[in-house]
């Protein structure tokens, strides 16, 4: 059992008492564009998570925003970071921290090392689609190629990340939801801030209409963009 610090107390922070869907959904978002860390000299502990300040606003104030409030108690405070590049918040709570790392078993510092969907959520299909949810919201992409025609019109569902074993585990989970695309793959990106040149990334694709209308069935999304791109160009 965690104990609320007296900080967080006041500051009307409280701590779920079961595991629901808007929890892993929040989980999936901090596997995404989150971090999750402990500033040892400032003794500070730190939840961030940040996006695109001019396509993802109202995804953080609409959909991320009011679940941290479920959740956690709290509506976090949404501002610009990193010299204005990004938008989103950063929440100091040792209680959040020590929830999330130790009950729920999130990496804390650099994640991609040990990135996995929780064990905890494996007790109910209904945690890991929200969890993957979270995950494809943040890291992940849809869009529409034109292929051989002039507009836009054939749909892709991208997610991409650092970690191998994670974009794997995910992908297994969607094929077993009948889901059809080929194997992940490794992605080598040129980056001249890099020693090597190039970065990394493992991702993998689902392509047609088909999967398309299969995701939002089984999956689905709440970003706004992404759903935004499906109404302009999709059918489904």
């Amino acid at each position: 059992m965690i104990i609320l610090s007296k900080h967080d107390n006041k500051r009307g922070i409280t701590l779920p008492s079961e595991i629901t869907e808007d929890l892993a959904y929040l989980c999936g978002i901090f596997a995404g564009d989150g971090s999750i860390g402990y500033r040892r000299k400032k003794n500070e502990y730190c939840l961030k998570v940040v996006g695109n300040p001019k396509d993802e606003k109202e995804f953080y104030h609409q959909i991320i925003g009011p679940k941290f409030e479920k959740v956690f108690g709290v509506f976090p405070n949404m501002k610009y970071h990193d010299s204005k590049t990004t938008y989103g918040f950063s929440v100091y709570s040792k209680s959040i921290y020590t929830y999330l790392t130790q009950i729920i078993g999130l990496p804390s510092g650099i994640k991609y090392p040990t990135l996995k969907i929780p064990e905890l959520f494996f007790k109910d299909e209904k945690l890991i689609i929200s969890f993957i949810r979270g995950v494809f919201d943040t890291d992940g992409c849809i869009s529409f190629k034109k292929r051989y025609r002039t507009y836009p019109y054939y749909p892709t569902i991208n997610l991409t990340s650092k970690s191998r074993s994670f974009v794997e585990e995910i992908a297994e989970f969607l094929k077993n939801k009948d889901l059809k695309f080929p194997k992940p793959y490794e992605y080598k990106q040129k980056d001249a801030r890099l020693k090597e040149g190039y970065s990394i990334t493992y991702r993998f694709e689902i392509h047609g209409y088909k999967n398309l209308a299969l995701w939002m069935k089984t999956i689905g999304f709440y970003s706004p963009k992404h759903l935004e791109k499906i109404k302009k160009y999709g059918r489904v």
